[in-house]
């Protein structure tokens, strides 16, 4: 919106309807792309205020699985298993924090996923396929905006596992009592994929219209068992609130072990997924620029940034694009690979950036 409006300045001055922009310009050196020469460039100093920049933290690969495996699954730091770590459920909060790291759902969005939600892969016939469709109810998002993302294969293979095992575990456990700290239960007598029947109701009810305080109060009429995917040890919905304690307890076991710049929270792992998932836009984007060979410099410069914006903007969920420019300053690897691409391109980034 700053480029637009700069432009729109610069040709009202030369127009002669202004006597000059309303911007603040800063001269920085550059060098032609045909000569060599070295030449200044007025660079506006205008930027379009991102969202929280001071306080969004997120980890790298590296950082991310001594987290998951030291501070999760209760490893030592060499991958061997500790034989003092007394931690339960391991398993499922490693697996609870990789949906969140390869999604980037908010901890409200993936902590109160209902059992039937889980894509089948049964209707997956791509054998290459590495993920699958998913639409995440409106009810449980930020702002009631549902959105689609995409889930690996890998990790719905996992949570069905989880589901068959650990969690069948956990129901077990509490089947004496399974309803006792479920305020006000909401009976439900049949459900499937997207939809479900509530006691006293034979109309469906689609999963889009509950909310997560609802979720966590849904029972099986037959069996009592919640409809919530993630459960406590003795079989009950897992709160938000227990997530984020288990965060805590997992970086402090890092840090204990010699790990001392990690303190995870569930939210640095959706700006973790932000991060990496734009530095692969940004490259895939590069890649079918270079292919197609586009010299149009203008719209190959606004395609390589504005494009990858947008598609990871659909995928967080935000309403406002300056909501996602906040991760092009924290990726260290995309000015590289926007450098790389007006080499390949032929395209003048410091004239690009000015105007």
């Amino acid at each position: 919106m700053i480029a637009a409006l700069d432009k729109l300045y610069r040709w009202a001055v030369d127009e002669k309807i202004l006597a000059a922009t309303p911007f603040t310009y800063r001269q920085v050196w550059s060098r032609a792309s045909n000569s060599g020469a070295a030449m200044t460039v007025a660079v506006n100093c205008a930027r379009e205020s991102g969202a929280r920049n001071g306080d969004m933290r997120f980890l790298d690969m590296p950082h991310y699985l001594v987290f998951r495996d030291v501070g999760l699954r209760g490893r030592l730091p060499d991958g061997r298993e500790d034989p003092s770590w007394r931690g339960r459920n391991s398993e499922r909060n490693a697996l609870f924090a990789e949906l969140l790291v390869t999604t980037g759902l908010r901890l409200q969005e993936a902590s109160s996923l209902l059992v039937s939600e889980l894509p089948s892969l049964n209707a997956v016939h791509d054998r290459s396929a590495r993920s699958v469709a998913f639409r995440l109810a409106a009810a449980t998002a930020k702002g009631a905006r549902g959105r689609n993302i995409r889930i690996p294969i890998r990790l719905i293979k996992q949570m069905n596992d989880y589901r068959v095992i650990e969690r069948d575990n956990a129901l077990a456990r509490g089947r004496s009592d399974r309803t006792r700290g479920i305020d006000r239960p909401i009976a439900v007598t049949g459900y499937e994929h997207r939809a479900l029947r509530l006691a006293g109701d034979e109309r469906k009810t689609s999963v889009d219209q509950l909310t997560p305080s609802e979720r966590a109060r849904l029972v099986d009429k037959r069996t009592g068992a919640p409809l919530a995917l993630w459960l406590t040890e003795d079989g009950r919905p897992a709160p938000m609130a227990a997530w984020q304690a288990i965060f805590t307890r997992a970086s402090e076991r890092c840090r204990r072990l010699g790990f001392d710049d990690i303190d995870v929270t569930p939210h640095m792992l959706r700006h973790s997924f932000a991060v990496h998932m734009l530095a692969l836009l940004l490259r895939e984007q590069v890649g079918w620029m270079v292919n197609e060979r586009s010299q149009a410099m203008g719209s190959a410069y606004r395609r390589l940034i504005g494009d990858p914006l947008l598609k990871l903007q659909r995928l967080m969920g935000h309403r406002r694009i300056e909501s996602t420019y906040l991760y092009l300053d924290h990726t260290e690897e995309s000015q590289a690979i926007v450098d790389a691409a007006v080499g390949e391109l032929g395209l003048d980034a410091a004239r690009e950036m000015s105007l």
